[in-house]
């Protein structure tokens, strides 16, 4: 009898485990999504070294952006083989990338070791997040009722995006999600918890 009661509970036990597999299993399903790439500007101080002699420092050879990259009109001559009799007709003002001006120079760890310095800043681009394939936790599609459909379309209309909120998942509601994912630096491609979580959706 001791037995049977022991084998009972154990059977019991089981089934109550297997349960809460299930149920996370329905809460939680992995799907691999994209993420773009992230990449800030920051202002980086440089000491550069103004003095001749570099004996006992500690300084290193760098290239520095002296002059920022931008983009202008410049007048260009359209063809060699403009025979216009109005010169101006040979020209048109277009814009042109125009490359940053870079130069190597002695830098210093720090401002204290020698006065014989100035202070440069640089903008650099950092790369904070590298993009592509990532799993991510999203709504199993068995759980993505209309009630939950509908909430996130509303939270996506009170964002702007013109939806119509009836608890259809169509390609609409579909593409407003993706682009409010991007705004947002999120992966996209699925409804992911983070994105419900950013939508303030429980």
């Amino acid at each position: 009898m001791k037995n049977f009661f022991l084998l009972f509970a154990m059977i019991c036990l089981s089934m109550i485990c297997q349960a809460q597999k299930a149920n996370t299993s329905l809460k939680n399903c992995q799907s691999l999504l994209t993420e773009d790439p992230v990449i800030a500007e920051e202002e980086v101080i440089h000491y550069v070294y103004t003095g001749s002699d570099t004996t006992g420092l500690h300084v290193k050879l760098k290239t520095i952006t002296v002059v920022e990259g931008k983009k202008q009109l410049v007048r260009k001559r359209i063809s060699k083989d403009c025979t216009s009799p109005n010169p101006n007709d040979c020209y048109k003002e277009v814009m042109e990338e125009i490359p940053p001006v870079t130069m190597n120079l002695y830098t210093l760890s720090g401002p204290e070791i020698t006065k014989d310095h100035e202070v440069r800043k640089e903008k650099i681009r950092v790369v904070k997040r590298v993009g592509g394939q990532v799993s991510v936790d999203v709504v199993c599609p068995k759980n993505r009722t209309k009630k939950l459909v509908k909430k996130v379309q509303e939270s996506l209309i009170s964002k702007g995006y013109p939806l119509k909120a009836d608890g259809n998942y169509d390609q609409a509601t579909v593409l407003a999600l993706t682009d409010y994912q991007k705004s947002l630096k999120l992966a996209y491609g699925d409804l992911t918890l983070e994105t419900l979580s950013a939508l303030e959706i429980k």
